[in-house]
């Protein structure tokens, strides 16, 4: 299963370091695990990719309307604990629809209202799939 992200979730390790970047950086990435292991545990094994891809990228994963030309994409792959079913990708983005993010980072879109979208087709800025569509 794949995270595609247009909200920068990097995996810095950095919880109290002098560099306030790195910790928001690793706060939005701690969320994005949280929020996605609401209901089965997920395993990664690399931490997430950055990539920079076009408006015709974008719309093939699924990102809101709202964003036009390229920009910074993150990519995590994950897969359900052993002996566990996948569960649906929609009810999984169900569960980050207005989740709080930290804005500012990395990201190359303008976030609205801060949080991560997935019910508004206009603003949606984080897809989860079951196809690597990069």
């Amino acid at each position: 299963m794949y995270v595609y992200s247009l909200i920068d979730i990097t995996e810095t390790k950095q919880y109290r370091d002098a560099d306030k970047k790195l910790n928001h950086q690793q706060a939005n990435f701690m969320t994005m695990i949280q929020t996605l292991c609401l209901g089965d545990n997920f395993l990664y094994d690399k931490a997430p990719t950055l990539q920079k891809l076009s408006q015709e990228k974008l719309k093939k994963i699924g990102f809101g309307s709202d964003y036009s030309g390229s920009h910074n994409v993150w990519c995590l792959e994950v897969r359900v604990d052993e002996g566990r079913t996948e569960p649906n990708p929609q009810s999984l983005e169900e569960n980050f629809d207005l989740i709080p993010v930290i804005p500012g980072l990395d990201e190359t879109i303008v976030i609205n209202n801060n949080v991560f979208r997935t019910a508004d087709k206009k603003a949606k800025n984080i897809v989860i799939t079951q196809a690597n569509i990069t």
